[in-house]
């Protein structure tokens, strides 16, 4: 790719080229981020059900309350539209009480390699109370009709470099057998808020709100995204993302917090759980450095761990939707609460509205919009 910022390589060269300066501004209209508007959406949201990528009626609900939130705010939107057909049946293996197996057939028609998730049957089988007889499950063939997965996108336009464009995300589907309050319903909440708030005090380069479909059946919203973008000539106008799944979920309880590795003076996450995670590869470091200035200037409440350098290491970091832009190679920073190292909740039943912690999301709104103002004012100074 060739890129058509030059000012942002360096920045990605030079640590001095990452300086946020504190505006009083933006401290005031991150202070504004409301808990009220967050937890609004977040019960809207959830109370549509599971919004799996192969339920077409929930799925066109979710899109519509988008649009109707961002045009209240005056923005227009556009719809990217593919579809997928479902083509698996779930088979759940019992045991009776003379240790012989019975097929309990849950409803509906999935995607495999959604629903063969072992964590997503078992939440299904708990659920239905039928846990102490689990033996185990598989697919079987199934038909269903083409189900239209849909990607909402809207744009703020820059106020001093309009032609360039930062990309914030996150997915508005969910796996089957939950409402995904943590996973993906708060970075949702998070985009709708910080979208409200950039209305209020405009960055300088254009912002583009990414709403993705279907990531969890293979990160197939954001494929779709940068397909089009790629194919209308118009991904070099994208220098960087930033992408929100799972960012409601916070403990204070000890030893709260697993990783997928710790190595000592490289990867050594807190242990408690109370942090936002800032994963980044393949250039993101500029990125990452960002986001620890602007925290510190302006969102001194929310804890703050950083790999942004060394997340392309690890196969559990390319699991969302910014995996498509490190792939061809553009700054991309995931932020997210890590909730399957922090709560069984993860692709469960269990992930409701209980488990959302409503402060730090509000402090995640605060700081993703000052990010966004922060991102916006390096990339536009000459």
């Amino acid at each position: 790719m060739i890129w058509k910022l030059p000012t942002l390589i360096l920045c990605g060269l030079a640590a001095s080229c990452s300086s946020v300066q504190y505006r009083e501004d933006v401290a005031k209209t991150a202070n504004g981020a409301s808990e009220e508007h967050l937890m609004e959406d977040m019960r809207m949201l959830t109370g549509f059900g599971p919004r799996r990528a192969g339920d077409a009626e929930v799925g066109r609900k979710t899109v519509e309350y988008l649009e109707q939130q961002l045009w209240g705010m005056g923005l227009q939107t556009e719809r990217e539209v593919f579809s997928q057909t479902p083509t698996a049946k779930l088979v759940v293996f019992l045991k009776t009480e003379k240790e012989e197996k019975e097929r309990w057939l849950v409803p509906g028609v999935y995607f495999g390699n959604n629903i063969s998730q072992a964590r997503v049957v078992r939440g299904l089988v708990e659920k239905a109370g039928l846990l102490d007889r689990f033996d185990g499950y598989g697919l079987e063939f199934g038909e269903a009709e083409p189900v239209d997965q849909i990607n909402v996108v809207a744009t703020i336009v820059g106020t001093l470099a309009p032609e360039l464009v930062l990309e914030i995300a996150a997915h508005h589907d969910t796996v089957p057998g939950t409402v995904g309050a943590d996973d993906n319903t708060s970075g949702v909440a998070v985009l709708l808020e910080v979208a409200r708030l950039l209305q209020e005090n405009p960055p300088a380069c254009s912002v583009r709100l990414c709403f993705f479909a279907a990531e969890e059946i293979g990160l197939l919203g954001s494929q779709e995204h940068v397909r089009l973008l790629e194919e209308q000539g118009r991904m070099g106008e994208v220098f960087a993302l930033i992408n929100l799944d799972g960012v409601g979920h916070f403990t204070n309880e000890p030893d709260s917090q697993q990783s997928p590795v710790r190595i000592p003076f490289v990867v050594w996450p807190p242990k408690t759980g109370n942090f936002l995670g800032i994963i980044g590869a393949n250039g993101s470091g500029w990125l990452g450095d960002l986001v620890e200035e602007t925290g510190a200037l302006y969102v001194q409440d929310l804890p703050l761990y950083s790999l942004a350098r060394l997340g392309g290491f690890f196969p559990d970091a390319r699991r969302s939707d910014h995996a498509h832009y490190w792939d061809l190679g553009i700054p991309a920073i995931f932020l997210t609460d890590t909730n399957d190292f922090r709560t069984d909740n993860y692709h469960r039943p269990a992930d409701d509205l209980r488990s959302i912690n409503q402060s730090a999301l509000r402090n995640v709104a605060a700081l993703v919009f000052a990010l966004a103002i922060s991102v916006a004012e390096n990339a536009s100074t000459p």
